[in-house]
């Protein structure tokens, strides 16, 4: 009896063994799949729980803009400054209470773009040259172009599929399985420093009615961006 208990203990260890290690490899391989080439190798689960994680930091962003705002600044107070931005955002020592990421400020946190979602690493880039058409005031005549900028939160080069399952949470129609291909171009490379001027229009007329009135959405690009790339979009500030 005693030698069958013994027996029966070590076949029982053996099995935790091989458990324990099958359970490890599956933690491998959706650490590998999730963190491989960007944009490739992320399965519809992981991709919808990627589009949740954006659409919260949207949320997260406009929450910190609207405390920037009860802290008594101005739409040309807000900052997005952060050591690991841009430089051309500027410091985050500079008047903490204006600032989307200090805690005296917005109280956001800065964040790098989820792993798998984009197919050219790039980081949020923040801007006040980009109007969604339908938003705010869309009067694009003289003083116009400046009440007309929306303050805008670009995560540039996302994946096809990123950007089909974020408009469809939006009602965004992806035609023939394809994002809505904006002509009016998107500008990518004016980080905000509290200036708006309507550089580009997202949707109108000559571009993507699909988006039009939709705070948040994606596109692909035409010419600046180009065509192949698509890029997702978030109004923290409507104007």
């Amino acid at each position: 009896m005693i030698r069958s208990t013994a027996i029966n203990t070590q076949s029982g260890n053996i099995l935790v063994y091989i458990l324990g290690a099958v359970f490890l490899l599956g933690v491998l391989t959706v650490m590998v799949r999730g963190s491989s080439t960007p944009g490739g190798g992320i399965d519809e689960e992981a991709l919808i729980i990627r589009v949740s994680e954006v659409q919260e930091y949207g949320q997260e962003l406009e929450r910190a803009v609207s405390y920037i705002f009860q802290n008594g600044h101005s739409e040309a107070d807000i900052r997005f400054a952060h050591p690991d931005a841009n430089p051309a955002y500027g410091v985050i020592t500079d008047i903490p209470t204006r600032q989307v990421f200090h805690r005296d400020g917005g109280g956001a946190t800065y964040r790098e773009p989820p792993n798998g979602v984009q197919a050219i690493l790039t980081p949020w880039y923040f801007t006040g040259r980009n109007s969604v058409d339908g938003i705010g005031t869309n009067d694009n005549s003289g003083q116009g172009n400046l009440r007309s900028a929306d303050l805008t939160a670009v995560l540039s080069n996302v994946s096809k599929s990123f950007c089909i399952l974020i408009n469809e949470k939006n009602s965004i129609e992806n035609t023939g399985g394809n994002p809505p291909k904006d002509v009016n171009e998107i500008e990518l490379n004016l980080p905000f420093n509290g200036s708006y001027a309507e550089t580009f229009t997202i949707g109108g007329s000559a571009g993507t009615l699909e988006t039009f009135g939709k705070l948040e959405g994606c596109v692909e690009g035409d010419n600046t961006p180009p065509v192949g790339t698509f890029h997702y979009y978030r109004v923290l500030l409507p104007r």
